[in-house]
């Protein structure tokens, strides 16, 4: 009975347990294989042993003995036929790891509904080696079967003009699905491809390797267009005018406050505040060519239905496709090829609101210098939040 309740402990498959020793405060069982030639990983042909060192690993933890350890032997080997020499391995058990894949799922699980610092602190194990673990793990505990109706994308910099990453996020919960490196198509594509089963609407902003990788990948969904990434168009155009104008000088306070008159929707402001902007536009045909531009463009995603979208949308195209000014000319011709998006957009309730806010924290922290591990951590802690795992 003491032999099977041992060998039900260790749990490991076709291995024979020798004997149990204690070495200061460690518990080690040592374990043997039978008797078994491993063939050449090359040629498939039998091996000759070199040498035969032994190996432990953490495998458990009990409660009055804590951390109990294995013992088995790992060969050096080499193939009498091709010359080749390698080292035998176990099934589930990492070589260059000091715990099995066993013992590191059980340290994950026991990670959720407390911190990892008090399991670290319970099995007297390093901050850093139960977080790597919990983190490698952790996406086990989350269902495989993602099946979310609309999903916001979105690229953002870890190093701007050099590393990009674009990201999933659930347009609904807010669930973090999939980070890739990278903001190419193929990029967006290898991070659509986890929600290309169930997903209908995809939110994304105006850039053309976004619509191709939506197009090939989730062919039947439907693309909507950001309206903060429409708006930022007039917003950019807007604040390079500013900038022209020489419109609040250098003081961090009143460019502030020019920006914030130039880009707010003219039913909040003041009546001084509203006196001032029309000074500014009669002072400058390009700033009053964009400001207007960009309060007829708002009136147009006020419409209530696909037909006065669709009406709205073709007249303020057809009043500013040829308008003298550049900036307002080149808002209009990348929107007239982006007609069905937009119209999404106005007819949709879904935005990438929270997928900006996820980018500004991921910015954040590369800015106080977390790698792209970390971040990647992050994400999968939000995912975990939201899928109510961790508490």
């Amino acid at each position: 009975m003491y032999s099977q309740f041992i060998k039900e402990l260790i749990d490991l498959p076709d291995v024979l347990i020798q004997k149990v020793r204690k070495e200061g405060e460690r518990w080690i069982f040592e374990l043997s294989l039978p008797e078994q030639c491993p063939l050449c990983p090359v040629c498939l042909k039998r091996t000759i042993k070199m040498t035969d060192k032994k190996k432990q690993w953490m495998h458990g933890y009990a409660q009055r003995i804590g951390i109990f350890w294995i013992e088995l032997p790992v060969e050096r080997r080499r193939c009498s036929t091709c010359g080749v020499t390698f080292s035998t391995s176990y099934p589930a058990i990492s070589p260059r790891s000091v715990a099995t894949d066993a013992f590191q799922r059980w340290v994950a699980q026991s990670c959720i509904g407390t911190s990892i610092q008090a399991v670290a602190r319970m099995l007297k194990l390093p901050y850093t080696t139960v977080e790597r673990w919990f983190y490698t793990h952790a996406p086990s505990f989350l269902s495989n079967d993602v099946q979310p109706k609309a999903v916001c994308v979105d690229e953002f910099a870890f190093r701007k003009g050099h590393d990009y990453g674009v990201a999933i996020m659930d347009a609904e919960t807010g669930e973090v699905y999939a980070m890739e490196a990278g903001k190419n198509e193929e990029a967006i594509g290898r991070a659509l491809a986890h929600v290309s089963r169930s997903v209908q609407y995809v939110v994304s902003d105006l850039t053309p390797a976004m619509k191709k990788a939506i197009q090939r990948v989730c062919p039947e969904a439907t693309h909507v267009v950001d309206y903060f990434h429409v708006i930022q168009l007039f917003t950019d155009a807007l604040e390079r005018c500013r900038k022209y104008l020489g419109k609040g000088g250098k003081k961090h306070g009143n460019v502030r406050y020019v920006c914030r008159l130039l880009s707010q929707c003219p039913e909040k402001l003041t009546e001084e505040e509203r006196q001032i902007i029309r000074e500014w536009c009669n002072e400058s045909d390009y700033l009053k060519s964009v400001y207007q531009s960009l309060q007829h463009v708002r009136y147009v995603f006020k419409s209530k239905d696909e037909q006065q979208a669709k009406r709205r949308l073709n007249a303020w195209v057809h009043r500013y496709l040829f308008c003298p000014c550049s900036a307002v000319r080149a808002i209009a011709k990348s929107l007239v090829k982006r007609t069905d998006e937009i119209i999404s957009c106005i007819l949709s309730p879904y935005s990438n609101g929270k997928m900006e806010g996820t980018n500004n924290k991921i910015k954040l922290m590369k800015r106080r210098g977390y790698g792209y591990r970390n971040i990647q951590r992050f994400a999968l802690r939000v995912r975990l939040e939201t899928a109510n795992i961790l508490s």
